[in-house]
């Protein structure tokens, strides 16, 4: 009898990641403003709670050539770098908030045209085999959006 594998090919191939983490929403703005609110307001939308120290946390900074940080105070907590700042309807950035930098994953969000506004699409990918237990910890990305829309809206 032969082994169990005989005439069959098998591949080795690294494990594929995780799926990506979906949410969206409409926005009664346009797509310029509905990116602006995203990006530069990202802070006065923001959960504190989703912060390294909600009870300091004063803001979001976002340099468009470099990183993305929570503001507490005089402090500054690094958390991500944009990759792709596009204010006609893409933002991309490395995220690593809760993990470390060099497991860093990447939100992709896209702002385009729909009935009656812009239609907000964030993906956030790049979850590694092995990462599930952090990836559990971003699944609230459907309440940060009811927050965002009620900023901009």
């Amino acid at each position: 009898m032969g082994h169990p594998t005989s005439g069959m090919l098998v591949r080795m191939s690294s494990t594929p990641d995780l799926a990506p983490i979906v949410a969206e929403v409409i926005v009664p703005v346009s797509t310029t403003s509905a990116f602006v609110g995203f990006t530069a307001q990202m802070g006065e939308w923001w959960d504190p709670m989703l912060s390294p120290e909600p009870p300091t946390f004063t803001g979001i900074s976002i340099d468009p050539n470099g990183p993305v940080a929570s503001v507490h105070g005089d402090e500054e907590y690094t958390w991500g770098r944009v990759m792709k700042w596009d204010p006609i309807g893409h933002y991309t950035q490395e995220f690593w908030l809760g993990h470390p930098a060099d497991e860093a994953t990447v939100l992709d969000v896209r702002f385009t045209d729909a009935p009656g506004g812009t239609l907000v699409r964030v993906v956030h990918s790049g979850w590694a085999e092995g990462s599930e237990e952090i990836r559990e910890k971003y699944t609230r990305w459907g309440d940060l959006l009811d927050r965002y829309a009620a900023h901009v809206s």
